[in-house]
């Protein structure tokens, strides 16, 4: 089993216990998944690398690059508010940003999906979502560090 493999499995132990059901998990053509019920958060990990997702924007992260970042990033997802910025042209989102709020710091963008085909020539309407928090940083902390270390 490869690093970002045991980290995965760290993480989904983590998560049934402070969360217990709202966990579900699947593995499918040798790729595990995470998501939590009622939230947009998921993980994946496969023999390559780890993938943190909210919604459509994901990040991939390998065990020689980046993996710590992406574990970081995932309970970020977890702990912090997440800014959606929709951007919107006659009754069409065209463009999505998805953003980690943090406090005291500048927020994260971890991705913006968007289509090519849209009514551009309509006005452009923003709409802004804020979803809270799912998790306290009090409450894994200790754990984080942990898998971290």
């Amino acid at each position: 089993m490869k690093l970002h493999q045991r980290k995965f499995t760290e993480i989904k132990i983590l998560l049934k216990e402070k969360l217990g059901e709202k966990i579900r998990t699947e593995e499918k053509y040798g790729t595990e998944y995470l998501e939590i019920d009622g939230s947009k958060v998921w993980m994946s990990a496969d023999d390559k690398e780890l993938i943190v997702g909210y919604g459509f924007s994901h990040t991939h992260f390998t065990d020689d690059d980046n993996l710590y970042e992406g574990i970081i990033q995932f309970f970020d997802l977890l702990t912090n508010p997440v800014k959606i910025t929709d951007y919107i042209k006659g009754n069409t989102i065209f463009k999505t940003v998805v953003e980690i709020e943090y406090l005291n710091a500048q927020p994260l963008n971890i991705g913006e999906t968007g289509l090519l085909f849209y009514p551009y020539w309509k006005k452009t309407k923003t709409e802004i979502s804020l979803i809270l928090p799912i998790l306290t940083k009090k409450d894994i902390e200790k754990e984080v560090n942990v898998i971290i270390n």
